[in-house]
């Protein structure tokens, strides 16, 4: 079969929620991008390119247009998982779950190097190993040294409520997001029986930015598609796929979903191939999704996990049915990238562990293909990126604030809380030390009296303001958070101001507070 490969740059966090992700208001991504999730993309793009709605509501699109039936729901074309690309920028695949290492080895080394031992391989006792940890690798051709590679993270904290950007107790509700982080490759292959129908989503896709995933419309999920190209045969590992010697070793390179011969769902392979297992080193999962047009979630079935091992004894299953599941794939859904198998993946007892890395990360000089759109549409993207982890920041730094000693008289208080506001609304900081300047003897004195941090209070918000003391003190920006596709947000003078401004007036609001409370006037 003829498979289109390409590469997906993420310009910012994706959020591929998974099933069992936790508490309700927490969503965990996959560690990949679902192949559903890809197809379901490209429909939509399909449709706002070639319009393809029906003219009556309700009218099924597929029987409108032949082009996108054929594309989409024909079944032919099977749109794969996009998995992390490694450091030669080669699309990596689940590890094999039959992979251990020994124990004391793993402790030593930890993240480092280490002898991986194939049990599909040559059969050993668990005593005294351990998983080989790790999501995704890569094997050379002709070398026996896997690389491995896990997808990086991005954790983003999010309060909901009815009003936009309000924060009020008992009315607001925090919820985290646990993103795939921006900036990483991911390898995608599309398979197909026609190179035709490889070459009309080639050019549909090519250089193409779109957004995939959830939360779009707060930013996740920007993608471009890169580096199209269509080979004669598909290309997800390279291995021959023989039975060759006394085994015959499958590996799910993709979950499965497969029905017994009474339609149950089932998570015995045994019962798809008609032959028994000699061993397999298999793990069970429940696999979901949600359908766009329906606006309803998929429904929930078991699936044997991608990574899974079975060994069967060569000649058992029929050459001819091999071929046909390595080319096409095993079970439902494989037009989402379901079913996908290798055969005889490795015939390595032992392997070598290469120090896990994270996915490849392009760099600034690899953008200067993006459109001025693009580039704009970063921009703003770092801006808002910049804007959430400043957010954090001051929430954090709020709490660690302590309070004023001996503070002045709550008018005064009050008083310096609107000249605050007034200084971060005309964004001049000069108008704080001014009003600082000209106080009167006595409310002079009552602000040399109080005391933060062991410090005049005046002196305190002297160097805070024109030393920019506060701003160094209470908020630190690392670049690679605040950066889209490489694009860093700058940090002005006006963002400082805003941010020592908001600080101040939360300070002083709660020592108001404080007053309040104790019956001080």
């Amino acid at each position: 079969m003829t498979a289109l490969s390409y590469q997906i740059h993420l310009l910012s966090p994706l959020l591929a929620t998974q099933l069992s992700a936790g508490e309700e208001n927490s969503s965990q991504s996959f560690s990949f991008i679902p192949g559903s999730m890809l197809r379901g993309a490209l429909i939509n793009l399909y449709l706002r390119e070639h319009q393809a709605h029906g003219s009556e509501a309700g009218d099924p699109v597929q029987d409108l247009d032949p082009d996108c039936r054929r594309l989409f729901f024909g079944g032919t074309n099977c749109y794969l998982n996009a998995y992390p690309v490694d450091n030669s920028l080669h699309r990596t695949i689940p590890k094999p779950l039959s992979w251990y290492m020994d124990k004391e080895e793993l402790e030593l080394d930890g993240d480092g190097g280490g002898t991986i031992y194939d049990f599909a391989v040559e059969k050993k006792s668990f005593r005294g190993f351990r998983s080989c940890p790790g999501e995704f690798y890569s094997l050379r051709e002709g070398e026996d040294k896997a690389s491995l590679v896990k997808t990086s993270r991005s954790l983003s904290m999010h309060n909901a409520n009815e009003k936009r950007l309000i924060r009020l107790r008992d009315k607001s509700t925090v919820f985290r997001y646990e993103a795939i982080g921006e900036g990483q490759i991911f390898g995608g292959v599309i398979v197909s029986k026609s190179k035709k129908d490889l070459e009309l989503l080639k050019s549909m896709m090519d250089n193409r930015q779109i957004a995939i995933g959830g939360s779009r419309s707060a930013g996740y999920g920007q993608i471009i598609f890169k580096k199209m190209e269509i080979n004669s045969s598909c290309c997800e590992y390279r291995q021959n796929p023989q039975q060759e010697g006394e085994l015959t070793v499958l590996t799910l390179l993709s979950d499965l979903i497969c029905r017994d011969e009474n339609g149950h769902y089932t998570t015995n392979l045994d019962e798809i191939l008609n032959c028994k297992h000699i061993r397999a080193y298999q793990a069970m999962k429940i696999t979901g999704g949600f359908n766009r047009k329906w606006g309803l979630p998929l429904v929930q079935v078991p699936a044997i996990q991608a990574g899974s091992v079975f060994v069967y004894r060569a000649g058992d299953i029929d050459q001819n049915l091999l071929n046909k599941y390595h080319a096409e794939g095993i079970g439902e859904r494989r037009e989402d990238g379901f079913g996908r198998i290798a055969v005889n993946l490795n015939r390595h007892e032992t392997l070598a562990k290469g120090i896990e890395s994270r996915p490849y990360q392009f760099s600034q000089e690899e953008l200067s293909s993006l459109s001025d759109e693009s580039k704009k549409l970063a921009e703003r993207l770092a801006a808002r990126r910049l804007k959430k982890t400043l957010d954090r920041q001051l929430l954090a730094a709020i709490g660690r604030l302590d309070d004023i000693s001996f503070p002045p008289e709550k008018a005064q208080l009050n008083r310096l809380r609107e000249i605050v506001k007034q200084a971060w609304w005309q964004g001049k900081g000069e108008i704080i030390t001014a009003y600082l300047n000209d106080l009167s003897p006595t409310a002079a004195m009552q602000l040399d009296r109080a005391r933060m941090m062991n410090i005049k209070f005046s002196s305190w918000l002297k160097a805070g303001i024109e030393k920019e003391k506060i701003w160094s003190d209470y908020f630190k920006i690392e670049s690679r958070l605040v950066s889209i596709a490489g694009i860093e947000a700058e940090v002005t003078n006006e963002i400082k101001l805003e941010y020592t401004a908001r600080l101040l007036e939360a300070l002083l609001k709660k020592n108001v507070k404080g007053l309040q409370e104790g019956g001080a006037l």
